[in-house]
């Protein structure tokens, strides 16, 4: 494994009411909006995103000269993992809430990386709506079109914050 610098960064997208940064532009950073105290999360459950989101995303890395990621189901269960925290523990981190990366969730679910980028975002109700502000941002959208990444992952968990989503790119060594 070639050693990488395990600094994931935050990024808060105003028009999309949050969204997370990824191993792609470790210098963007702030702090997310504060969220309300009460939680009733559903937990993440899908197989795969739908293949809506996959074309779409896909649709994205063609305009932009990248080929098409495939969905594996090892970065969905680590997507999952990381959205259910989020949800049901009331934060908004690319840190989840016992210290993991993403790197290191991506690793549990049996994925071995060479490369990866996490985005994230909380409050868009539906999966065009979530890619398009991961596209307005530039920070996400280096990740959305990174020519390195070969699988992708998306979960959603939905609380009372609305839902938390989390997009996970990756290539194996």
């Amino acid at each position: 494994m070639k050693p990488i610098i395990s600094v994931v960064a935050l990024c808060f997208v105003a028009a999309c009411g949050g969204a997370g940064g990824s191993m792609s532009d470790p210098s963007v950073t702030s702090a997310a909006p504060p969220a309300p105290s009460s939680n009733t999360p559903s937990i993440a459950t899908s197989g795969s995103p739908s293949n809506t989101f996959a074309g779409m995303l896909n649709g994205v890395r063609a305009d932009n000269g990248a080929e098409s990621v495939s969905y594996d189901a090892r970065l969905g269960t680590a997507a999952r993992r990381h959205a259910n925290d989020m949800a049901a523990n009331n934060f908004f981190s690319h840190t989840g809430s016992d210290g993991s990366s993403g790197g290191d969730r991506i690793t549990d679910a049996g994925y071995n990386w060479r490369t990866w980028g996490e985005n994230i975002a909380r409050g868009q109700q539906d999966e065009r709506a979530v890619l398009n502000a991961w596209v307005n941002s530039p920070g996400h959208q280096r990740n959305n079109v990174n020519p390195r990444f070969e699988d992708f992952a998306l979960a959603k968990a939905d609380s009372n914050r609305g839902p938390y989503w989390v997009l996970l790119l990756a290539a194996e060594q």
